[in-house]
C-alpha cells in the first residue's frame, strides 16, 4: 500500500472541505457585516478631513476563490524561448554581461516593458509593484487582478551600484481556477468604511487609489487558495488590505505595505 499516495489524498480530500467551509463562511459574514451608514460615513470623512481622490464605481461587483500551483519554471523552458544565454544560480537567474540593464535614476515601469518582454519567461503575466533601493518587485497577475505580495508569484530584479540589473529571480502559479460560485463582492467604499471604522485611516488622509486582486488565504506546499482582496493606498505609499467577500482587514508585515516608486 502507498502511504505517501493515501496521505496526498487526505490532504487534497481535507483542503477540498475547508475551501468550501471558508466559502460558506465568507457569504454568510458578508451578508452581516455592519458598514457605517451613508450620511455618517461622510460626516466621518468631512470631520477627519479624509478624502477619496477617485469616486467609488456604484455597481455591484462579484467573484469567487482561486486555487493554483507553484510553477517549477526550468532551464529547459528557458532555452525553448531562446533565453538559453540565461543561468540559474541559487534560484536567481543571472544576466550575461552583454544582457544587463541600466535604468534612470528617476525610475519609470514602462523602461522595462520591452526588457522583461524580450528576457523574461511569460512576462506579459507581471505587473509592476515598487522599486525599492537595490530591487524592483513584480507580481503576477490573473486577467487584469493582481497576486498581492505573494512569494509564489513575484518577480525580483536585482541592480548594483550602477544601477544596473544584474539578475532577478521567479516565481509563478499555474493551474489557476475558480473555485465555487461567484458571490457578490463588498464595495470598495465598503473597504474604506472598514478601515475608517477601524482607525486604519489616520486623519488628513487621501485615499490616492483601490484596486481588485487577490491575496494568499489558505497556503500549502503543493496548493494556494487565494481570496478577492481590495487594495487601498493611502496618500500615495501606504497599502490597507481588506477581504473583498468578508471583509476583514488583512494585516500585513508594515515594511511590506509601503509603496515605493
Amino acid at each position: 500500500m502507498d502511504w505517501s499516495k493515501i496521505k496526498t489524498i487526505f490532504i487534497l480530500t481535507f483542503l477540498v472541505l475547508n475551501v468550501y467551509l471558508l466559502y460558506e463562511y465568507f457569504s454568510l459574514t458578508s451578508q452581516e457585516r455592519e458598514v457605517i451608514p451613508k450620511n455618517s460615513l461622510e460626516e466621518r470623512l468631512k470631520g477627519d478631513n479624509i478624502t477619496i481622490k477617485r469616486s467609488p464605481p456604484k455597481e455591484e461587483m462579484r467573484g469567487q476563490l482561486l486555487s493554483a500551483q507553484p510553477k517549477v519554471l526550468t532551464e529547459t523552458e528557458l532555452k525553448s524561448q531562446k533565453l538559453e544565454d540565461q543561468k540559474s544560480l541559487d534560484g536567481a537567474v543571472i544576466l550575461d554581461k552583454d544582457e544587463t540593464f541600466k535604468i534612470s535614476n528617476n525610475f519609470d515601469p514602462k523602461e522595462l516593458d520591452e526588457f522583461i518582454k524580450e528576457n523574461i519567461l511569460y512576462g506579459d503575466q507581471y505587473r509592476f509593484w515598487e522599486k525599492r533601493d537595490s530591487t524592483i518587485t513584480y507580481y503576477q497577475v490573473y486577467g487584469d487582478q493582481m497576486f498581492y505580495q505573494n512569494k509564489n508569484a513575484q518577480l525580483t530584479f536585482y541592480l548594483n551600484e550602477e544601477n544596473e540589473i544584474v539578475s532577478y529571480s521567479q516565481t509563478m502559479l499555474e493551474k489557476i481556477e475558480k473555485i465555487g460560485e461567484e458571490t457578490k463582492l463588498i464595495s470598495p467604499i465598503s473597504a474604506i468604511e472598514i478601515l475608517i471604522k477601524n482607525g486604519k485611516i489616520a486623519p488628513n488622509s487621501e485615499i490616492t487609489d483601490y484596486e481588485l486582486g487577490y491575496h494568499t488565504y489558505v497556503d500549502i506546499s503543493t496548493t494556494q487558495v487565494l481570496t478577492p482582496a481590495w487594495r487601498i493606498v493611502i496618500n500615495g505609499e501606504e497599502n490597507l488590505f481588506v477581504h473583498g467577500i468578508a471583509g476583514d482587514i488583512l494585516e500585513l508585515n508594515k515594511e511590506e505595505t509601503k509603496t515605493v516608486e
